[in-house]
């Protein structure tokens, strides 16, 4: 039996379980964790292990400016990144500038690009989020898009890869894609037995679909083994509504 920290929120007097946050300004796990676009910094008590990246183009919100790799100011911009884990769970999230519907630039339209995962940190994307697809985790065979195909720029191939294109296995996720805090907020909870089994590494990269903007991070794992006993409830002021118990089926043989 595994329990799921951090998903359910009391928001506006709605509880909100798994699935698409009740509220355009909600968040699947962000909120819980006392994050805002002024430090992106979050305050996650207990066990839960989390790492953090930000790269926030604070020039101006509304002027273009260079991101790095591209240029396309705030409405380009990729602000953070965050992975954690309970021992149960990876949380991945990416926050941004670049919204639900995407972008368009001449002729072309751009969607946000998926979340690549490498387990171990040995160089190889071995799954994805694909948010084009409700947040649904691809592995196996993955293979990967990049900025060069339909004659968009590489910006020198930082921002490789953009999207997974095809894959051989599949598993559904706690997911969202919502507007959060005058940015928009990708978030997902993914069960690591879907992944193989906790790991004491994990590395993120992502970038939206015409590659302007990267988030990579990197997290080693302490204590890769989750310890239910020391789990705590994550409230960040909002007050957590309950615990997401999920029961797997016992199947004999």
């Amino acid at each position: 039996m595994k329990r799921m920290i951090g998903v359910g929120l009391l928001l506006g007097g709605v509880v909100a379980l798994g699935g698409l946050p009740v509220s355009a300004q909600a968040s699947l796990f962000l909120d819980s964790w006392g994050v805002d676009y002024d430090s992106w910094a979050p305050s996650v008590p207990g066990p839960m292990q989390v790492s953090y990246t930000v790269e926030d183009w604070k020039v101006g919100d509304n002027s273009d400016g260079y991101l790095g790799p591209g240029w396309g100011g705030q409405a380009y911009d990729a602000e953070a990144s965050y992975m954690a884990t309970d021992g149960d769970y990876l949380y991945v999230a990416i926050v941004t500038g670049f919204p639900l519907s995407g972008r368009n630039h001449g002729n072309d339209h751009y969607d946000a690009g998926d979340i690549a995962l490498d387990i171990d940190n040995d160089g190889n994307y071995d799954f994805a989020v694909d948010s084009d697809q409700s947040g649904k985790l691809r592995g196996g065979s993955l293979v990967w898009q990049n900025p060069a195909i339909n004659n968009a720029p590489t910006w020198g191939g930082a921002s490789d890869p953009l999207r997974v294109t095809s894959w051989t296995t599949t598993a559904n996720t706690q997911f969202s894609y919502a507007s959060w805090e005058g940015r928009y907020a990708i978030e997902a909870v993914i069960d690591l037995d879907d992944m193989g089994g906790p790991s004491s590494s994990y590395g993120l990269h992502w970038t939206m679909g015409c590659g302007n903007d990267v988030l990579e991070d990197q997290m080693m794992v302490s204590n890769p083994v989750p310890e239910p006993a020391s789990l705590l409830l994550l409230g960040g002021g909002l007050g957590l509504a309950g615990i997401l118990r999920r029961r797997r089926n016992q199947v004999s043989a």
